[in-house]
């Protein structure tokens, strides 16, 4: 493989919130293919797929562009690069991908393609200025071209409000101490702006029209699968890595028990645990 780099040094990749993010992907990859459908690409098209995670959403894209298209795929960690461009191979489409190593706190990544399509899930919300890397992801585009941030939602829920293990609402607090670990992730950058409103006013302040959001909704209804359980027991174990120091001691104790494979209250035993959530993205048009 061979990666396209801008000359400077990159700096570390953020990389994935789980242990595999490919099975994670498989999991949600209905939601992503709905989430795909309003950008309407076609044979032919040109399209950009920035922070392409474990490759799901750029083979789908590159299926839809065909032999005549080309999917540019953009990510600032030379590993998730690697990993997508391995996924493209194994799919027969190499020659529809080109990978571009970029950060895109450093601007627009280096497409001089008229694009078509730009798509982006859960990245766009690492960069300290979101209002700057959404006018640079539009600057891509041709005139009449749609622009898919793929951000929020709802949290996940996945086990009953008492679980019989520490106290009843384990899952209502982990989201505030999942929150309070996020808040001081962002708030702790340098150079970091706020931004009040919601993702489709930052596209429409970008200067896309007709802005719209979709959601879809994910629902595994328990008993749950291997391949869904172990995805939700993977997730479940990254929020509570990340939360940890905002968890009050006996609900670290009662996720310890819970994630504990070992032991007999592992979730994993468990036939009610479950998978709800809603994927949310929003769209725009850059005016002819």
């Amino acid at each position: 493989m061979t990666i396209t780099e801008r000359q400077e040094t990159p700096i570390p990749g953020t990389g994935t919130s789980t242990t595999n993010p490919a099975a994670a992907e498989a999991v949600f990859g209905h939601a992503t293919s709905r989430l795909l459908a309003p950008l309407q690409v076609r044979a032919g098209d040109t399209v950009v797929d920035v922070g392409p995670g474990a490759g799901s959403a750029t083979l789908a894209l590159a299926e839809a562009v065909g032999e005549r298209g080309r999917v540019h795929i953009v990510d600032v960690d030379p590993a998730m690069l690697e990993a997508t461009m391995n996924a493209v191979g194994k799919a027969g489409l190499t020659d529809r991908v080109r990978p571009i190593l970029h950060d895109l706190e450093s601007g627009p990544p280096p497409i001089h393609d008229a694009v078509d399509a730009v798509w982006s899930s859960a990245c766009v919300h690492h960069t300290r200025d979101w209002g700057a890397a959404v006018r640079a992801l539009t600057s891509l585009l041709r005139p009449g071209g749609s622009l898919c941030i793929a951000e929020g939602g709802l949290p996940s829920r996945s086990i009953p409000w008492d679980c019989g293990v520490g106290t009843p609402g384990l899952e209502t607090r982990l989201d505030a101490a999942h929150n309070r670990w996020s808040t001081q992730w962002f708030a702790g950058r340098a150079g970091v702006r706020r931004h009040t409103g919601d993702w489709g006013e930052i596209l429409g302040a970008a200067g896309l029209e007709g802005v719209t959001r979709l959601s879809t909704l994910i629902d595994y209804p328990a008993p749950l699968d291997e391949r869904v359980r172990g995805v939700v027991l993977d997730e479940l174990a990254a929020r509570v890595r990340r939360a940890g120091p905002f968890l009050d001691d006996r609900d670290a104790a009662a996720w310890k028990t819970l994630l504990d494979p070992a032991d007999a209250q592992w979730l994993g035993h468990r036939p009610d645990l479950a998978l709800l959530t809603v994927r949310t993205a929003f769209y725009g048009r850059r005016p002819h």
